[in-house]
Protein backbone atom coordinates (compact mmCIF):
# COMPACT_ATOMS: atom_id res chain seq x y z
CA UNK A 1 0.00 0.00 0.00
CA UNK A 2 1.56 3.30 -0.92
CA UNK A 3 1.38 6.42 0.74
CA UNK A 4 1.51 9.80 -0.53
CA UNK A 5 4.40 12.07 -0.26
CA UNK A 6 3.94 15.35 1.81
CA UNK A 7 4.30 18.37 -0.14
CA UNK A 8 7.25 20.18 0.44
CA UNK A 9 7.27 23.26 2.03
CA UNK A 10 8.51 26.50 -0.30
CA UNK A 11 10.59 29.49 1.65
CA UNK A 12 10.07 32.96 0.60
CA UNK A 13 11.42 35.96 2.34
CA UNK A 14 11.46 40.20 2.36
CA UNK A 15 12.27 42.71 4.21
CA UNK A 16 8.63 42.83 4.80
CA UNK A 17 5.68 40.29 5.46
CA UNK A 18 2.65 42.02 5.08
CA UNK A 19 -0.45 39.30 6.37
CA UNK A 20 -2.91 41.85 6.63
CA UNK A 21 -4.67 40.36 9.38
CA UNK A 22 -1.57 40.92 11.64
CA UNK A 23 0.79 43.41 12.13
CA UNK A 24 3.96 43.79 9.53
CA UNK A 25 6.99 41.34 10.02
CA UNK A 26 10.13 43.00 9.67
CA UNK A 27 12.66 40.15 8.27
CA UNK A 28 9.91 38.06 7.63
CA UNK A 29 9.71 34.67 5.89
CA UNK A 30 6.12 32.92 4.05
CA UNK A 31 6.11 29.26 3.96
CA UNK A 32 3.82 27.75 0.82
CA UNK A 33 2.15 24.20 0.77
CA UNK A 34 1.49 23.11 -2.56
CA UNK A 35 -1.94 25.68 -3.29
CA UNK A 36 -1.88 26.71 0.74
CA UNK A 37 -0.15 29.11 2.19
CA UNK A 38 1.67 26.98 5.34
CA UNK A 39 2.82 30.05 7.83
CA UNK A 40 4.28 33.04 8.01
CA UNK A 41 7.28 34.46 11.04
CA UNK A 42 10.44 35.65 11.49
CA UNK A 43 13.17 34.84 9.34
CA UNK A 44 15.49 34.39 11.64
CA UNK A 45 13.13 31.35 12.63
CA UNK A 46 13.24 29.17 10.11
CA UNK A 47 14.47 26.13 10.48
CA UNK A 48 17.54 25.14 9.18
CA UNK A 49 16.58 22.41 6.82
CA UNK A 50 14.51 25.64 4.94
CA UNK A 51 16.91 26.83 2.50
CA UNK A 52 15.03 30.27 2.63
CA UNK A 53 16.75 32.70 0.44
CA UNK A 54 18.32 36.33 2.70
CA UNK A 55 15.22 38.98 2.57
CA UNK A 56 16.44 41.44 0.00
CA UNK A 57 16.14 45.41 1.52
CA UNK A 58 13.29 46.81 0.12
CA UNK A 59 11.60 44.07 -0.41
CA UNK A 60 7.61 43.06 0.42
CA UNK A 61 5.25 40.67 0.67
CA UNK A 62 1.56 41.41 0.29
CA UNK A 63 -1.78 38.99 -0.84
CA UNK A 64 -2.52 39.07 -3.78
CA UNK A 65 -5.13 42.42 -4.51
CA UNK A 66 -8.83 41.79 -5.32
CA UNK A 67 -10.16 43.79 -7.97
CA UNK A 68 -13.94 43.58 -7.21
CA UNK A 69 -15.56 45.01 -10.58
CA UNK A 70 -13.86 45.49 -14.36
CA UNK A 71 -15.11 44.96 -17.48
CA UNK A 72 -12.32 43.13 -19.32
CA UNK A 73 -13.46 43.04 -22.86
CA UNK A 74 -13.36 46.79 -22.64
CA UNK A 75 -9.71 46.84 -22.52
CA UNK A 76 -9.06 49.13 -25.31
CA UNK A 77 -5.74 50.61 -25.52
CA UNK A 78 -7.41 54.32 -24.69
CA UNK A 79 -10.21 55.25 -22.68
CA UNK A 80 -13.01 57.61 -23.94
CA UNK A 81 -12.74 60.76 -22.35
CA UNK A 82 -16.31 62.06 -21.35
CA UNK A 83 -16.74 66.11 -22.23
CA UNK A 84 -17.24 68.39 -19.26
CA UNK A 85 -20.31 68.95 -21.09
CA UNK A 86 -21.36 65.23 -22.12
CA UNK A 87 -24.42 63.44 -20.13
CA UNK A 88 -23.00 59.58 -18.87
CA UNK A 89 -26.15 58.64 -20.78
CA UNK A 90 -24.32 59.98 -24.45
CA UNK A 91 -21.04 59.02 -23.33
CA UNK A 92 -22.66 55.76 -23.12
CA UNK A 93 -24.31 55.57 -26.26
CA UNK A 94 -20.39 56.51 -27.99
CA UNK A 95 -19.01 53.45 -25.38
CA UNK A 96 -21.84 51.09 -26.41
CA UNK A 97 -21.07 52.36 -30.52
CA UNK A 98 -17.15 51.49 -29.65
CA UNK A 99 -18.05 47.99 -28.42
CA UNK A 100 -20.03 47.17 -31.74
CA UNK A 101 -17.47 48.25 -34.19
CA UNK A 102 -15.20 45.58 -32.79
CA UNK A 103 -17.17 43.05 -31.28
CA UNK A 104 -16.10 40.31 -32.63
CA UNK A 105 -14.67 37.34 -30.59
CA UNK A 106 -11.36 37.69 -32.18
CA UNK A 107 -10.92 41.07 -31.12
CA UNK A 108 -12.79 40.94 -27.44
CA UNK A 109 -10.08 37.96 -26.54
CA UNK A 110 -7.37 39.93 -27.60
CA UNK A 111 -8.33 42.73 -25.69
CA UNK A 112 -9.08 40.23 -22.36
CA UNK A 113 -5.95 39.49 -23.14
CA UNK A 114 -4.30 42.63 -22.33
CA UNK A 115 -6.56 43.81 -19.97
CA UNK A 116 -5.69 40.50 -17.70
CA UNK A 117 -1.86 41.14 -18.35
CA UNK A 118 -2.15 44.42 -17.06
CA UNK A 119 -3.79 42.76 -14.23
CA UNK A 120 -1.19 40.68 -13.10
CA UNK A 121 1.44 43.11 -13.63
CA UNK A 122 0.22 45.41 -10.98
CA UNK A 123 -0.39 43.14 -8.42
CA UNK A 124 -3.74 41.69 -8.65
CA UNK A 125 -4.62 37.96 -8.93
CA UNK A 126 -7.99 37.71 -8.54
CA UNK A 127 -10.69 39.83 -10.60
CA UNK A 128 -14.88 40.08 -10.45
CA UNK A 129 -15.09 40.49 -14.30
CA UNK A 130 -18.67 41.50 -16.46
CA UNK A 131 -19.08 39.33 -19.59
CA UNK A 132 -20.66 39.25 -22.54
CA UNK A 133 -19.04 36.17 -23.67
CA UNK A 134 -16.47 33.15 -23.39
CA UNK A 135 -13.31 35.49 -23.99
CA UNK A 136 -12.34 36.87 -20.99
CA UNK A 137 -12.59 32.99 -19.16
CA UNK A 138 -10.62 31.90 -21.68
CA UNK A 139 -7.96 34.81 -21.25
CA UNK A 140 -8.20 34.50 -18.11
CA UNK A 141 -7.35 30.10 -17.77
CA UNK A 142 -4.51 30.82 -19.78
CA UNK A 143 -2.98 34.01 -17.58
CA UNK A 144 -3.98 31.39 -14.75
CA UNK A 145 -5.31 34.35 -12.73
CA UNK A 146 -8.63 33.51 -10.30
CA UNK A 147 -11.43 35.41 -11.15
CA UNK A 148 -15.40 35.53 -11.00
CA UNK A 149 -17.26 36.26 -14.10
CA UNK A 150 -20.54 37.22 -14.59
CA UNK A 151 -22.82 37.10 -17.96
CA UNK A 152 -24.12 40.51 -17.96
CA UNK A 153 -27.64 40.53 -19.30
CA UNK A 154 -30.17 43.17 -20.76
CA UNK A 155 -33.75 43.00 -20.55
CA UNK A 156 -35.64 46.68 -19.85
CA UNK A 157 -39.20 44.92 -20.74
CA UNK A 158 -41.35 43.23 -18.08
CA UNK A 159 -43.64 41.16 -20.55
CA UNK A 160 -43.24 39.23 -22.76
CA UNK A 161 -40.21 37.88 -20.90
CA UNK A 162 -37.80 36.17 -23.26
CA UNK A 163 -34.77 34.42 -21.90
CA UNK A 164 -33.55 31.90 -24.30
CA UNK A 165 -31.02 33.91 -25.96
CA UNK A 166 -29.32 34.49 -22.15
CA UNK A 167 -29.98 30.80 -20.95
CA UNK A 168 -27.72 29.71 -24.18
CA UNK A 169 -25.15 32.23 -23.33
CA UNK A 170 -25.03 31.54 -19.98
CA UNK A 171 -24.23 27.70 -21.10
CA UNK A 172 -21.35 29.04 -23.07
CA UNK A 173 -20.07 30.11 -20.31
CA UNK A 174 -20.53 27.30 -18.13
CA UNK A 175 -18.57 25.14 -21.36
CA UNK A 176 -15.84 27.46 -21.44
CA UNK A 177 -15.20 27.38 -17.71
CA UNK A 178 -16.17 23.55 -17.39
CA UNK A 179 -12.20 23.05 -17.17
CA UNK A 180 -11.02 26.46 -14.69
CA UNK A 181 -10.96 25.66 -11.26
CA UNK A 182 -10.33 29.37 -10.37
CA UNK A 183 -13.31 30.62 -12.46
CA UNK A 184 -16.54 31.10 -10.71
CA UNK A 185 -19.47 31.73 -12.93
CA UNK A 186 -22.10 34.55 -11.77
CA UNK A 187 -24.93 36.80 -13.20
CA UNK A 188 -24.76 40.36 -14.01
CA UNK A 189 -27.94 41.60 -14.28
CA UNK A 190 -26.60 44.85 -15.72
CA UNK A 191 -28.81 47.62 -13.99
CA UNK A 192 -32.54 47.51 -12.47
CA UNK A 193 -33.13 50.43 -15.27
CA UNK A 194 -31.83 47.98 -18.04
CA UNK A 195 -33.29 44.46 -16.23
CA UNK A 196 -36.58 44.62 -15.54
CA UNK A 197 -37.87 42.66 -12.01
CA UNK A 198 -39.79 40.18 -13.28
CA UNK A 199 -36.90 39.29 -16.19
CA UNK A 200 -34.15 39.28 -13.66
CA UNK A 201 -36.43 37.21 -10.88
CA UNK A 202 -36.79 34.59 -13.94
CA UNK A 203 -32.82 34.85 -15.18
CA UNK A 204 -31.99 34.19 -11.20
CA UNK A 205 -34.45 31.57 -11.05
CA UNK A 206 -33.36 29.69 -14.31
CA UNK A 207 -29.82 30.03 -14.49
CA UNK A 208 -28.60 29.66 -11.02
CA UNK A 209 -25.75 31.31 -10.82
CA UNK A 210 -23.39 31.10 -8.04
CA UNK A 211 -23.32 35.06 -7.31
CA UNK A 212 -25.03 38.01 -9.02
CA UNK A 213 -23.20 41.43 -10.01
CA UNK A 214 -25.01 44.13 -10.87
CA UNK A 215 -24.56 48.40 -11.29
CA UNK A 216 -26.61 50.27 -8.66
CA UNK A 217 -27.38 53.38 -7.86
CA UNK A 218 -24.78 54.61 -10.04
CA UNK A 219 -26.89 57.46 -11.93
CA UNK A 220 -29.94 59.99 -10.66
CA UNK A 221 -31.42 59.27 -13.67
CA UNK A 222 -31.86 55.42 -12.94
CA UNK A 223 -33.76 57.01 -9.32
CA UNK A 224 -36.46 58.64 -12.04
CA UNK A 225 -36.69 56.13 -14.28
CA UNK A 226 -37.65 53.58 -11.04
CA UNK A 227 -40.40 56.35 -9.87
CA UNK A 228 -42.08 56.27 -13.08
CA UNK A 229 -40.63 59.76 -14.14
CA UNK A 230 -38.83 61.21 -17.25
CA UNK A 231 -35.56 60.13 -17.26
CA UNK A 232 -32.03 60.38 -19.68
CA UNK A 233 -32.83 56.42 -19.67
CA UNK A 234 -35.82 56.99 -21.98
CA UNK A 235 -33.12 58.43 -24.44
CA UNK A 236 -30.71 55.42 -23.96
CA UNK A 237 -33.09 52.78 -24.50
CA UNK A 238 -34.41 54.75 -27.82
CA UNK A 239 -31.59 54.86 -29.54
CA UNK A 240 -30.56 51.34 -28.39
CA UNK A 241 -33.12 49.31 -28.41
CA UNK A 242 -35.87 51.42 -31.07
CA UNK A 243 -38.75 52.02 -28.13
CA UNK A 244 -38.95 53.08 -24.43
CA UNK A 245 -39.94 51.28 -21.13
CA UNK A 246 -41.33 51.54 -18.08
CA UNK A 247 -40.94 49.59 -14.68
CA UNK A 248 -44.34 47.91 -14.14
CA UNK A 249 -44.59 49.85 -10.70
CA UNK A 250 -42.90 53.11 -9.58
CA UNK A 251 -39.84 51.55 -7.00
CA UNK A 252 -38.57 54.15 -4.15
CA UNK A 253 -35.21 53.35 -4.90
CA UNK A 254 -32.96 50.40 -6.63
CA UNK A 255 -32.10 48.66 -3.30
CA UNK A 256 -35.76 48.85 -2.08
CA UNK A 257 -36.74 47.37 -5.24
CA UNK A 258 -34.11 44.35 -5.25
CA UNK A 259 -35.02 44.04 -1.28
CA UNK A 260 -39.06 44.02 -2.02
CA UNK A 261 -38.50 41.54 -4.66
CA UNK A 262 -36.32 39.12 -3.17
CA UNK A 263 -33.29 40.20 -5.00
CA UNK A 264 -30.53 40.01 -2.64
CA UNK A 265 -31.06 36.09 -0.67
CA UNK A 266 -27.75 35.46 -2.37
CA UNK A 267 -24.10 37.05 -2.64
CA UNK A 268 -24.31 39.85 -4.52
CA UNK A 269 -21.48 42.55 -5.76
CA UNK A 270 -22.82 46.26 -5.85
CA UNK A 271 -21.12 48.41 -7.86
CA UNK A 272 -20.93 52.10 -7.74
CA UNK A 273 -23.75 53.11 -5.12
CA UNK A 274 -23.36 56.52 -5.26
CA UNK A 275 -26.81 57.66 -4.68
CA UNK A 276 -27.84 55.50 -1.85
CA UNK A 277 -29.87 56.63 1.34
CA UNK A 278 -29.44 55.94 4.86
CA UNK A 279 -32.18 53.54 5.08
CA UNK A 280 -31.13 51.88 1.60
CA UNK A 281 -27.72 51.39 3.57
CA UNK A 282 -29.31 50.26 7.19
CA UNK A 283 -31.23 47.23 4.70
CA UNK A 284 -28.19 46.51 2.86
CA UNK A 285 -26.59 45.42 6.13
CA UNK A 286 -29.07 42.89 6.61
CA UNK A 287 -28.30 40.74 3.36
CA UNK A 288 -25.12 39.31 1.71
CA UNK A 289 -23.70 42.09 -0.31
CA UNK A 290 -20.67 43.72 -0.69
CA UNK A 291 -19.97 47.00 -2.51
CA UNK A 292 -17.55 47.62 -5.87
CA UNK A 293 -16.22 50.82 -5.13
CA UNK A 294 -14.72 52.61 -8.24
CA UNK A 295 -13.78 56.15 -7.34
CA UNK A 296 -11.51 57.03 -10.54
CA UNK A 297 -14.03 56.06 -12.91
CA UNK A 298 -17.06 57.71 -10.57
CA UNK A 299 -15.38 61.09 -11.15
CA UNK A 300 -14.26 60.96 -14.12
CA UNK A 301 -17.93 60.17 -15.75
CA UNK A 302 -20.49 61.50 -12.62
CA UNK A 303 -18.72 64.20 -10.87
CA UNK A 304 -19.21 62.44 -7.25
CA UNK A 305 -18.75 59.08 -5.87
CA UNK A 306 -19.41 57.43 -2.82
CA UNK A 307 -19.25 59.45 0.84
CA UNK A 308 -16.78 57.34 2.92
CA UNK A 309 -18.05 58.40 6.05
CA UNK A 310 -21.77 56.98 4.81
CA UNK A 311 -20.42 53.48 4.51
CA UNK A 312 -17.85 53.29 7.69
CA UNK A 313 -19.89 52.77 10.56
CA UNK A 314 -22.10 50.09 8.32
CA UNK A 315 -21.20 46.53 8.51
CA UNK A 316 -21.06 46.11 4.61
CA UNK A 317 -17.55 45.21 2.68
CA UNK A 318 -16.15 47.81 0.75
CA UNK A 319 -13.57 46.76 -1.75
CA UNK A 320 -12.14 49.05 -4.80
CA UNK A 321 -12.90 48.25 -8.51
CA UNK A 322 -11.15 49.55 -11.39
CA UNK A 323 -14.44 49.32 -13.80
CA UNK A 324 -13.12 49.46 -17.51
CA UNK A 325 -10.32 50.99 -19.65
CA UNK A 326 -12.90 52.83 -21.40
CA UNK A 327 -13.55 54.90 -17.84
CA UNK A 328 -10.12 54.74 -16.90
CA UNK A 329 -6.48 55.03 -18.16
CA UNK A 330 -4.88 52.17 -16.65
CA UNK A 331 -6.13 49.32 -14.82
CA UNK A 332 -3.82 49.32 -11.95
CA UNK A 333 -5.67 48.84 -8.90
CA UNK A 334 -3.00 50.83 -6.70
CA UNK A 335 -3.86 53.85 -8.58
CA UNK A 336 -7.44 53.53 -7.61
CA UNK A 337 -6.19 53.14 -4.10
CA UNK A 338 -4.42 56.00 -3.56
CA UNK A 339 -7.40 58.02 -5.30
CA UNK A 340 -9.74 56.74 -2.62
CA UNK A 341 -7.21 57.53 -0.01
CA UNK A 342 -6.70 61.19 -0.59
CA UNK A 343 -11.17 61.30 -0.96
CA UNK A 344 -11.38 59.39 2.37
CA UNK A 345 -8.47 59.69 4.57
CA UNK A 346 -7.67 56.55 4.90
CA UNK A 347 -4.43 55.52 6.55
CA UNK A 348 -1.77 53.23 4.33
CA UNK A 349 -3.05 50.03 6.64
CA UNK A 350 -6.27 50.57 5.99
CA UNK A 351 -6.22 51.11 2.24
CA UNK A 352 -4.03 48.03 2.00
CA UNK A 353 -6.97 46.04 3.13
CA UNK A 354 -9.57 47.07 0.92
CA UNK A 355 -6.88 46.23 -1.67
CA UNK A 356 -6.95 43.23 -0.04
CA UNK A 357 -8.85 41.51 2.44
CA UNK A 358 -11.81 43.85 2.24
CA UNK A 359 -12.22 43.13 -1.51
CA UNK A 360 -11.83 39.42 -0.25
CA UNK A 361 -14.94 40.13 1.54
CA UNK A 362 -16.78 42.02 -0.81
CA UNK A 363 -16.28 38.87 -3.43
CA UNK A 364 -17.26 36.50 -0.40
CA UNK A 365 -14.08 34.79 -0.74
CA UNK A 366 -12.36 35.90 2.47
CA UNK A 367 -12.31 32.10 3.76
CA UNK A 368 -9.92 31.94 0.89
CA UNK A 369 -8.25 35.07 0.14
CA UNK A 370 -7.25 38.15 1.10
CA UNK A 371 -5.31 37.56 4.04
CA UNK A 372 -1.17 35.85 4.25
CA UNK A 373 -3.22 33.74 7.05
CA UNK A 374 -1.95 29.49 6.88
CA UNK A 375 -4.80 27.42 5.49
CA UNK A 376 -5.85 30.00 2.72
CA UNK A 377 -4.89 29.64 -1.00
CA UNK A 378 -1.35 30.63 -1.89
CA UNK A 379 -2.30 34.06 -3.72
CA UNK A 380 0.46 36.28 -3.08
CA UNK A 381 3.16 39.45 -4.61
CA UNK A 382 6.09 40.32 -3.99
CA UNK A 383 6.84 44.27 -4.59
CA UNK A 384 10.42 45.75 -4.43
CA UNK A 385 10.91 49.17 -2.79
CA UNK A 386 14.12 51.28 -2.90
CA UNK A 387 15.99 49.88 -0.46
CA UNK A 388 16.63 53.18 1.98
CA UNK A 389 12.75 53.68 1.56
CA UNK A 390 10.99 50.74 3.27
CA UNK A 391 12.39 51.06 6.86
CA UNK A 392 9.18 52.36 7.85
CA UNK A 393 5.77 52.05 7.55
CA UNK A 394 5.86 49.16 4.71
CA UNK A 395 2.12 49.46 4.06
CA UNK A 396 2.61 53.08 2.50
CA UNK A 397 5.40 51.41 0.22
CA UNK A 398 2.83 49.22 -1.06
CA UNK A 399 0.94 52.13 -2.58
CA UNK A 400 3.60 54.19 -3.56
CA UNK A 401 3.99 54.25 -7.38
CA UNK A 402 7.76 53.57 -7.65
CA UNK A 403 7.10 50.18 -5.87
CA UNK A 404 7.00 47.32 -8.29
CA UNK A 405 5.87 43.83 -8.68
CA UNK A 406 8.58 41.82 -9.02
CA UNK A 407 6.50 38.30 -9.05
CA UNK A 408 2.62 36.94 -8.88
CA UNK A 409 2.44 33.86 -7.60
CA UNK A 410 -1.80 32.35 -7.72
CA UNK A 411 -2.55 28.86 -5.77
CA UNK A 412 0.84 27.85 -5.85
CA UNK A 413 1.64 28.69 -9.21
CA UNK A 414 4.36 31.39 -10.44
CA UNK A 415 2.18 33.71 -12.77
CA UNK A 416 3.95 36.42 -13.41
CA UNK A 417 8.22 37.29 -12.93
CA UNK A 418 9.35 41.02 -13.56
CA UNK A 419 12.21 40.22 -16.26
CA UNK A 420 13.35 43.90 -17.10
CA UNK A 421 15.48 45.68 -14.36
CA UNK A 422 13.43 47.98 -11.72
Amino acid sequence: MSTSQPTPLQYHSAQWVIPIDGPPIEWGFLAIEGPHIHSVGQYADCPPSAQCPVPKPGSLITPGLLNTHIHLEQSFSQPIPKEPQQSFIDWLLAVIESNRSRASSTDKLERCRFGVQECLQSGVTCVNDIASGPESIQALQEAGLRAMVALEVFHPGYEPIQIAHWLEAYQKLQQASALAPLITLGLSPHALYNVSIPAWQALQRTLQPAFIHTHLAEVEAELDYLAQKPSAIDQLHQQVLGKTFRVEKPLPSPVQGLLDNHLLSQPTILAHAIHTSPTDRKALGQVPVGIAHCPRSNLALHGRTLRWADWESTNIPVGLGTDGRLSTATLDLREEARLAQRLHGWSDAQTLRALTLDGAKVLGQARQLGSLTPGKRADWVRWQAAPDSARHCPEKQVLEASTSVQAVMIDGQWRYERTSPC
